[in-house]
């Protein structure tokens, strides 16, 4: 009994919930591509230790403690 390659594919894909899973896999890592891709080119990604230190700059704390309460 040979079997092709092609042939495993189709009966694995037309298996009952294996081939929605299969598609399902594939949509979740192109979306997720689509927003990693997004994330890159809009700058996202480019100064990550930037954000930890900003907490201890006493002017932005400044500026938010008076936009608050003023």
């Amino acid at each position: 009994m040979k079997t092709t390659f092609q042939e495993i594919i189709n009966d694995l894909i037309n298996q009952p919930g294996l081939g929605m899973f299969i598609w399902f896999c594939i949509i979740t890592f192109l979306i997720a591509l689509a927003f990693f891709i997004w994330a890159l080119k809009s700058g996202q990604l480019n100064d990550l230790e930037k954000s930890k230190f900003d907490m201890f700059d006493e002017n932005k704390e400044k500026e938010v403690n008076n936009h608050v309460r003023g």
